[in-house]
């Protein structure tokens, strides 16, 4: 049996307890899909007592047998000192293998790490990451490069720049990029004004669900 699955299903159905008991055969069996949901359960607080330490050890777990979207949540706890101690190097190093493994979120957080050097600074590798998440589909990385390309971050400001990133964004179905768009829109920069495409852009990001 497909322990993962089954655990799928239950927790679909809001059977969290038989869901929990199916993760937890699946990980015994080194299923990181399984140890993902788990650590994932236990972060969130999904039918279960939100234990971070937990989560934390599961995220870890997976990360370990090759998961780069636990990598990430790694990074992310390791950042922040969620579950575990604060420790800047070790979660550069997970965003490291979680952006080489292909996660876009693990690519946009270590650009960011890059760009503003909580470990090192490398504005080059920072803005090749982040370009790269953006590219592949990621709408928090194409709002950072938009707001980096308005404001001239890391070389002159540009405005059309910006409104690439932003509609990429838009496409990515990412509301605060969406948003940014109609500013541009509202405003007539980098474009001609035009408060009734603005007002339509705030209705779409209005109706655009989050995602996370």
């Amino acid at each position: 049996m497909d322990w993962n699955e089954k655990g799928t299903e239950y927790l679909v159905a809001k059977e969290y307890q038989k869901a929990e008991e199916c993760f937890r055969k699946a990980a015994e069996e080194e299923n990181f899909y399984a140890m993902y949901n788990l650590a994932c359960m236990y972060y969130f607080g999904d039918g279960v007592e939100k234990d971070d330490a937990a989560s934390f050890h599961w995220f870890s777990e997976a990360d370990r047998h090759g998961d780069a979207e636990a990598a990430n949540r790694v990074g992310i706890m390791l950042e922040n000192g969620i579950g575990t101690e604060a420790d800047p190097e070790a979660a550069f190093d997970a965003y490291l293998r979680s952006a080489e493994g292909g996660s876009l979120s693990g690519m946009a957080n270590l650009g960011q790490s890059y760009l503003e050097g909580k470990v090192r600074q490398d504005v080059v590798s920072g803005l090749y990451w982040m370009e790269r998440a953006s590219k592949e589909g990621n709408g928090i990385a194409s709002l950072a490069m938009g707001e980096y390309s308005l404001a001239g971050t890391y070389g002159e400001a540009d405005p059309a720049q910006a409104k690439m990133y932003f509609e990429r964004g838009m496409q990515q179905k990412y509301a605060p990029a969406i948003l940014r768009l109609a500013d541009l829109y509202e405003e007539g920069i980098g474009v001609e004004k035009d408060l009734k495409k603005s007002a339509e852009l705030r209705e779409l990001a209005a109706n655009t669900p989050d995602e996370d």
